[in-house]
């Protein structure tokens, strides 16, 4: 999944510029996109509070960030491969590519990785369910 991204230059590019809006709006204090899920079902999604995290990551706040979502080194890690497929030579960013693929490939860690980001979700909905409330609403 993660290599058919990269391979799109001007998709990361249209994901990048997205993510610079959402977050420039965020840091100034301006309300940004409303989470689609929360607002029509009442429930946090399991990306609720991921946006917030990864500034406070961002800023070097760790430890505030792992409260608000465990998930935000993951989004900055994605973001710094998204930056790298847009920036990148073209043979470069074919050879990421191949590489991502192949790590896929060989690990299933897209896979795994959604499957635990769903998992986290419901831990955090059903057991820490007024700390997730603090961090999104």
């Amino acid at each position: 999944m993660l290599a058919s991204l990269l391979r799109s230059r001007k998709l990361c590019l249209i994901l990048v510029a997205a993510a610079i809006v959402h977050f420039g709006l965020m840091l100034l204090g301006l309300p940004s996109w409303q989470c689609p899920i929360r607002h029509s079902l009442r429930v946090p999604c399991p990306g609720c509070g991921i946006s917030r995290a990864t500034i406070e990551l961002l800023q070097g706040h760790f430890d505030h960030a792992f409260k608000i979502h465990a998930f935000a080194p993951i989004v900055v890690f994605v973001g710094g491969l998204v930056l790298s497929a847009i920036v990148l030579p073209k043979s470069s960013r074919i050879q990421l590519v191949r590489t991502i693929n192949q790590i896929e490939q060989r690990t299933g860690i897209t896979i795994v990785l959604l499957f635990s980001f769903f998992v986290y979700w419901l831990i955090r909905l059903f057991f820490f369910r007024s700390d997730l409330y603090q961090w999104v609403m």
